[in-house]
């Protein structure tokens, strides 16, 4: 259930990011830190899992790092990836061995709030770093 947990998480954070935007509340480049986890199964934001950050790039590459609670333990798992805007709040990111995958990007403010097509019940909240 962890490799899924950092999976679905390393997905989300890819997925949610686009240089075409180019206002302040829209613009997704830059590093973020990860602020909030609706239903997602066995995953709370906490004082280990909240330093979890992802940088998007403006030349479409991505990093991350996330952590997690493993037996007593804050431990890190970073990777990279690349995205796209594929049409007003929808993006993509191709995921090695899962294909193409999109979600919903809602900005407000300083965050934004991921939501993925395929959970559309969890979402994942960042806010600039």
């Amino acid at each position: 259930m962890k490799k899924f947990l950092i999976l679905f998480m390393s997905i989300a954070l890819f997925t949610a990011c686009s240089d075409d935007d180019s206002n302040s509340d829209g613009n997704i480049v830059g590093t973020w830190l990860l602020v909030e986890a609706n239903n997602i199964p066995g995953y709370t934001v906490n004082d280990c899992t909240g330093q979890s950050t992802i940088t998007f790039n403006s030349d479409n590459t991505a990093s991350s790092t996330f952590y997690s609670n493993v037996e007593g333990e804050c431990v890190s798992n970073d990777d990279t990836g690349n995205w796209s805007n594929s049409t007003a709040n929808q993006y993509t990111i191709e995921v090695p061995g899962l294909g193409d995958l999109q979600g919903t990007v809602n900005f407000n403010g300083s965050r934004f709030t991921f939501i993925p097509n395929d959970f559309p019940a969890s979402s994942l909240t960042f806010e600039r770093n």
